[in-house]
């Protein structure tokens, strides 16, 4: 497995917190703002892929950025879903690594298996606002945990 750059995780570790502040602070706006990013994104990168002769790959950002930002809460339902089973498979890759390790505590255990917990409830899960203040804080957690490994390096 290639290491980060430690720019890199410092970087995705502040990223990690402000969005869980945000979603604890105000996750309904804070998911909303994040689709629109998100579906602008798509448009742009889709309009340049057109303007590079990629038609078929700019066509597919173009249709999901638009779809995105038209139909907003609906692709925002299919977005938890997938973001609450990436949340779920992190939580999961982190538990295996954990467990072979030869020398582990309990502690360690504890947020791989809050994190598959947390996104299996976000996925498939009705609790939103309370699923986002969990994520929100998993999100700070771990968002720290990274800082303090990229400042100890």
């Amino acid at each position: 497995m290639a290491k980060k750059n430690t720019t890199t995780v410092l970087f995705s570790s502040l990223l990690y917190i402000i969005m869980g502040i945000l979603l604890m602070v105000s996750p309904g706006q804070t998911l909303n703002i994040a689709m629109t990013i998100i579906g602008i994104f798509f448009v742009v990168s889709g309009t340049l892929d057109v303007v590079k002769k990629n038609y078929v790959g700019g066509a597919v950002s173009l249709i999901i950025g638009i779809a995105i930002l038209v139909l907003g809460g609906q692709a925002l339902k299919i977005v938890l879903i997938v973001l609450g089973i990436l949340i779920a498979v992190k939580g999961l890759i982190t538990l295996v690594e954990v467990l072979s390790k030869k020398k582990k505590n309990a502690l360690e255990v504890v947020f791989p298996v809050l994190s598959i917990v947390v996104g299996l409830a976000l996925a498939f899960g009705n609790g939103f606002s309370y699923i986002m203040l969990v994520v929100g804080a998993l999100l700070v957690i771990d968002g720290l945990i990274g800082l303090i490994g990229a400042l100890k390096k």
